[in-house]
Order: C-alpha cells, then structure tokens, then sequence
C-alpha cells in the first residue's frame, strides 16, 4: 500500500523517470552511474517535496503551482540526465521534453479510462494504478519498438534543426497549461462533464502524439541526410580508387606490351621466364568495358587469396552508358558482400560467387549469386548488416540501390535453397537515352 500510495502521489515524477528510459543514450553512461542516478533521483524528489510545501495553500503567483511544478520537474530531470550520461545539452532538453509528452500521454489515457469509474464512484487506488500501467505499455511499447531501436546510432541521437526540440518543448507546455486550465474550470455536475473531459484529455493525447512525431521527424531527417553524407563519401572513394586502379591497370598494360616486345626477340632459355610473368600481369578479363575489366581483376584476384571462386559470364557492353566509377562501385560492393558472407563457409566446393550481365531487351541484368549459410537480417526493408559495428557498415548494399536508381533502375534480392540472390536492371544506354528524351 505504501509503494501504491508512492506511485499516485508521485506519478508525474515517476512516470517521466520511466518514460526517460526510452530517449537516453544507454551505452555513454558517465563514470559513477549509478551513483549519479540515485542521488539526482533523490535531488529530484527531495526539492519536488520542497516545492509542494512552499505552494501547498501559501501559492499566490500569477502562475499556478501545477505548473511550477510541472517546470521544475523538466528542469530537474534535463540536468539528471545530461550529469548522468555523456550526451550534448540539447539531448538531454529532447529526453526530457519526450519523456514528458509520453507521461502526459499515457496519464491522459489512463484516466480517459478510469473516469467513468470515477463519475460512478467505483474507483479504487489500485484501479488507478492498473490504468496507469495498461496506458505506459500501449504508449512505450511502439516508441521503442518503433522508435528507439531505429533512430539511435552509436548510442547518439541526431537533429536536424536544434529549435525543433525547443520549440517542441515549449508548444508542449503551453499546451499542457491550457489544458489544465480548461479542465479546472469543467463543471464536475454539469450532465455533460463526462463527455468535455474525455474530448479535452483526446485533444491532449493528440497534441502529445504531435510533439512526439515533430521530435521524430526531426532526427528523421537529419539520419536520412547523415546516411546520405556517407553514401555519397563512399562513392568518393570508390572514385578516386577506381582512378588509382585505372592507372595501375595502364601501367600493367604496359609493362605487359613492353615483356611482348621482349618475348619477340628474345631467346628461347628467357621465353619460359617472360611468359610467366605475362602470365601474372596479364589483364584476366576483356568485357568489352574498360571499368568492369578492372574490378573484375582485381576482385578475381582478392577471391583467390581467399579461396573463392569467381565465374562470369558478361557483356561489359550493356553498361556502356554508366559512368565508369560507378560500374567499380557497384560490382565492387556486390562481389564484397558475397566474398564476405563466403569467408564464412568452411566447404569449399560452396565457396563460388557466380557472375552474369547480359541484355535482355532494352535492360542489362546483373545477377550476383553466392551460397549463404543463413538467410540475411532484413530490417526496414534493408539488408541488415552482421557486423559488430552496425553504425559504420551496412551501406553497401544500399549504394548499390542508390546507384542503380540513379540510372533508373532497381536493386532487389532473394534467397531460394541457400543461395543468396543479387538482381540488378539497368535501362541500356539506348534505351535511357530515348527515356530522357520522352521525358523532355
């Protein structure tokens, strides 16, 4: 009965310190946690106490005491969380504001839900609490599912516009105020009590859902845009890589050219010699498409080293209207996921990464298949990477997507009997072409 009569007397306090849980970076917790945690706990409670004794009967400010309370709470809990976990000022200001919006949330619920009760005067303490409960799960249970597994990313959320989460906070509570007021001056014997309080308390659960969604949209954007940035880095280097690869590849060439020369003239005790290193210079494939010949060597090479086998079967000349970079990215990328999910498999005879682009009509396809030991993570409807260190990798795949649309084409996979299955289209240059110009 005391723990009860606690969680009623305190269920703001509460319900914001459980509601924080949902927005806080877990994994930069300050050194001393638990001890910061406890005693801004105790703080927090000890000046709430404090607070109530000043007002209780004795309050004759302009602004009522709910609402002092209801500012010093945020203050309080802003500062608990910023001393106890390595996050920026406005992180903290976002918590707190969230944290609020879902205690209002679920309070308006649960009492929307035991107001009938009360007008009929059957409600008991324990009736509150079961309400309370019930509305705190149906209102934190999508958040984090939805929300808090998504949008953190190595334990930091990011915003788009700072303002946003002020201004969010601040809508948040004129709103609250306002609707404090209102309800305080609905006649309780008034017939139609029943119905005005439950459609202000619907008002406030949709203004609270509104703040919620603003917040999220919010990180939304700048994550899409963080991704993006990264995107479009990884594409960089695949440039400047792909230039650095093009002029080792010439100076291969020429050196191939200059060993033919030799070889000509040379006598039959050095033939044996020169031929063998033509052998290891060579270029190993002609595709008709200068770009797909050089990732295809360098990658058939890297699958030796690792014991894979790579067969193709292209026609490097239904990519001709790509730019020569991007082909490197792609592919590249493509061959690098399969190698990586093959470097598990201890079979060897499974240890094979099958190749084809070919054209059929207007569109090259590009199929990438590899045998996979399980079937891949997806998540959002993006491969999800298997690697520790999620927040720095799993953009592979979604650069080859990103590439593909670019040329107005799509990106899709599927797995059937253990294979793991990579499809690419890509319009032929004719065909994009003629596209661009019926666009014009």
């Amino acid at each position: 009965m005391l723990i009860l009569n606690f969680i009623l007397r305190w269920q703001i306090e509460v319900g914001m310190l459980g509601a924080a849980c949902l927005f806080v970076p877990w994994n930069r917790r300050r050194p001393c946690f638990l001890l910061r945690i406890a005693l801004g706990v105790v703080l927090m409670f000890a000046i709430s106490c404090l607070e109530s004794a000043v007002t209780d009967g004795t309050w004759t400010s302009t602004l009522p005491a709910y609402v002092i309370s209801l500012l010093l709470d945020t203050a309080l809990l802003v500062l608990l969380i910023w001393q106890s976990f390595e996050c920026s000022p406005i992180h903290a200001v976002f918590s707190a504001t969230c944290a609020y919006a879902v205690q209002h949330i679920a309070s308006k619920l649960a009492y929307m839900g035991a107001m009938p009760l009360i007008c009929r005067g059957m409600l008991k303490s324990w009736h509150i609490l079961l309400f309370l409960l019930l509305a705190n799960a149906l209102v934190c249970v999508p958040i984090f599912l939805g929300f808090t597994r998504r949008f953190f990313k190595e334990g930091q959320l990011m915003f788009d516009r700072r303002k946003t989460v002020i201004y969010s906070g601040l809508f948040l509570f004129v709103a609250v105020y306002l609707s404090s007021l209102l309800e305080n001056n609905l006649d309780a014997a008034a017939p139609t009590y029943l119905t005005s309080y439950l459609a202000l308390n619907a008002f406030c659960v949709l203004f609270g859902v509104a703040v919620l969604s603003m917040e999220f949209s919010n990180c939304s954007i700048k994550r899409l845009e963080s991704e993006n940035m990264i995107l479009e880095q990884m594409l960089e280097n695949d440039r400047q890589q792909y230039e650095l690869a093009k002029q080792e590849m010439e100076k291969i060439n020429i050196r191939y050219h200059d060993l033919k020369q030799q070889y000509s003239r040379a006598p039959d005790e050095e033939r044996a010699r020169l031929e063998q290193e033509m052998e290891a210079i060579r270029l190993r494939y002609y595709t008709g498409n200068k770009a797909l010949d050089i990732v295809l060597t360098q990658k058939s090479g890297l699958c030796e080293q690792a014991g894979i086998q790579l067969v193709c079967s292209v026609d490097g000349s239904c990519l001709s209207g790509m730019t020569h970079y991007h082909i490197y990215s792609m592919l590249g990328n493509a061959i690098d996921n399969a190698m990586e999910c093959l470097a598990k498999v201890e079979d060897r005879e499974k240890k094979v990464i099958n190749l084809s682009i070919c054209r059929r009509a207007d569109m090259a396809v590009i199929c990438v298949e590899n045998y996979t030991p399980a079937p891949p993570v997806v998540r959002d409807g993006a491969l999800v990477t298997t690697k520790q260190d999620a927040g720095s990798h799993g953009y592979g795949t979604k650069s080859i997507k990103n590439i593909a649309e670019l040329y107005g084409g799509t990106a899709d996979y599927f797995v059937e009997d253990e294979v793991f299955c990579l499809l690419i289209t890509i319009p032929c240059a004719g065909t994009a072409a003629r596209s661009d110009r019926a666009a014009g």
